[in-house]
């Protein structure tokens, strides 16, 4: 559990480290060649009108205070998520909930708000299995919440409110997912029984993932704090241009 969490969290910050480092490398002016194919194709014929209005927005321009702190805060609230483990992307060990999920897959969860109803899916602890289980919540009773697999059927005991960790994010009724990704991260039964849960290698792992996180954390200090200098000298620039 201890190592998954890490995983989960490490993970998390790697895409607000990735995320931040292409919003400093776009005020920058580096261009993307996704983004541009996407920006080519949303505005095509209408490229003109927009320059046009970015250019006469531009004229009338505030200081843009408002602007880097509404980032700078969404990115806290993520940042604060993710360390929290409030947000973050399950791993997923089984072929229990197939085919929605598949071992080795990760979907988005949070236990920011958790009310679990039937169809909803739902990290929980059972006592029979040393390592959280994600089900589909079946029915719920009271207190009781009855889960079960979409591959493996119904499961033999009901669980409690209080041993669910987290609730899959769902969008259209379907989960967030990443498939396979979650592989590199599990090991697998035999692999357990050489190395023990504090084996050498498994040290290894965790020192890794770790480091991982640091540099990534790092990595969203340095890109937005370039972020923000960027966005203040850009408009000290256009101001000085103007006088």
């Amino acid at each position: 559990m201890e190592l998954e969490l890490l995983v989960s969290e490490t993970f998390g910050l790697i895409l607000l480290a990735g995320s931040s480092l292409i919003l400093a490398l776009l005020k920058a002016g580096c261009k993307i060649a996704t983004l541009e194919r996407f920006r080519t194709v949303n505005f095509g014929r209408k490229r003109r009108e927009v320059v046009e209005i970015t250019l006469n927005s531009a004229k009338q321009e505030s200081p843009p205070y408002g602007r880097v702190a509404l980032t700078l805060t969404l990115f806290g609230i993520l940042l604060m998520l993710t360390l929290t483990h409030k947000l973050f992307f399950a791993v997923v060990i089984s072929d229990s909930m197939y085919p929605t999920f598949q071992r080795g897959d990760m979907y988005l969860a949070q236990a920011i708000y958790i009310n679990p109803k039937p169809g909803d899916i739902i990290m929980f602890r059972r006592p029979d299995v040393g390592l959280p289980v994600s089900h589909r919540v079946l029915r719920v009773v009271g207190d009781y919440i009855y889960t079960g697999g979409d591959a493996s059927g119904p499961d033999l005991l009901p669980i409690k409110k209080q041993d669910v960790i987290a609730q899959a994010v769902m969008i259209g009724g379907k989960p967030i997912v990443i498939p396979k990704l979650g592989n590199y991260f599990i090991l697998n039964a035999k692999q357990m029984r050489s190395i023990g849960p504090y084996g050498e290698e498994f040290l290894f792992y965790q020192k890794m993932i770790k480091a991982f996180k640091s540099y990534a954390i790092a990595i969203i200090v340095v890109c937005l704090s370039a972020y923000v200098y960027l966005e203040l000298e850009s408009y000290s620039y256009r101001k000085r241009i103007k006088k």
